[in-house]
């Protein structure tokens, strides 16, 4: 009997925990007949669940429009798990991951108004390899690392940045409108590589890392020497998209809603 009777409290958690995840950044409130609809359970369980949140602050009604929202107690705990984020200590598992997988140095780069700035480092463990110095800065429409950034800026900056290219290898795309092209197809796809761009002698393959307001706020990449970098980069571009969607949603960032389950 008491077995049983923890199994319902479970299970009453996990309920509860999935209305709190019926609310997204494009839906902040919610009628009761909508928050049924999306985890298909009993209106009747359902009002009296969101009763017990809001008794407890973790959910607000309206009692004009009869529609609900997240509670002040969500936004209390959400500045404390907001102050407790390290995006370096979120990050280095996750790059010692695709350091072993990749045998290829693996870097983290955040945004600082119009450039990329190095913040973390996994060198690989071969002799030759590509290194960079933690807080080298570079400007964002340089390379894989900087594009994969700026094709998920407003399109505005794109035609700022075009003002500033110039060759720096034989290889870099410089011309504008072949620069705006590979942002939108970055922006498509997911990912950016450079080969031989910003150095003749090394290729790169990066992808973007958001954060919970959905705004681009670094990249992930894997880099190495240009003769080492295989003609099929779909196993890097798996590497480093995967990565950087792990980081990003251990900051708060989610594609879609999630699927909620009875």
């Amino acid at each position: 009997m008491a077995e049983k009777s923890s199994e319902n409290s479970v299970r009453s958690i996990q309920r509860a925990l999935n209305i709190l995840l019926c609310f997204t950044w494009d839906e902040r409130e919610l009628t009761l007949t909508e928050i049924v609809e999306k985890i298909g359970l009993a209106k009747s369980t359902v009002s009296r669940l969101l009763t017990t949140l809001e008794l407890e602050g973790f959910i607000a009604k309206d009692q004009k429009t009869n529609r609900y929202k997240l509670g002040h107690n969500i936004y209390y705990l959400g500045l404390i798990a907001k102050e407790s984020l390290d995006i370096r200590k979120i990050s280095r598992p996750i790059m010692e991951e695709m350091g072993q997988a990749s045998q290829e140095t693996v870097n983290l780069y955040l945004l600082d108004h119009r450039d990329r700035v190095c913040f973390e480092q996994v060198e690989s463990p071969l002799p030759i390899k590509k290194s960079e110095k933690i807080g080298e800065r570079v400007s964002i429409w340089q390379g894989a690392t900087g594009r994969s950034i700026l094709a998920h800026l407003k399109e505005s900056i794109w035609h700022e940045m075009v003002k500033e290219l110039r060759p720096i290898t034989e290889d870099t795309i410089a011309d504008p409108d072949a620069f705006i092209t590979e942002l939108n197809r970055i922006r498509e796809k997911g990912y950016a590589v450079s080969i031989g761009e910003k150095n003749a002698e090394v290729g790169c393959v990066a992808a973007p890392i958001f954060d919970a307001h959905r705004k681009v706020i670094g990249c992930l990449a894997i880099s190495g020497p240009r003769f080492r970098f295989p003609d099929n980069i779909d196993y890097y571009s798996r590497l480093v998209t995967e990565g950087a969607k792990k980081i990003s949603n251990q900051l708060g960032y989610f594609e879609a809603s999630p699927s909620y389950m009875e």
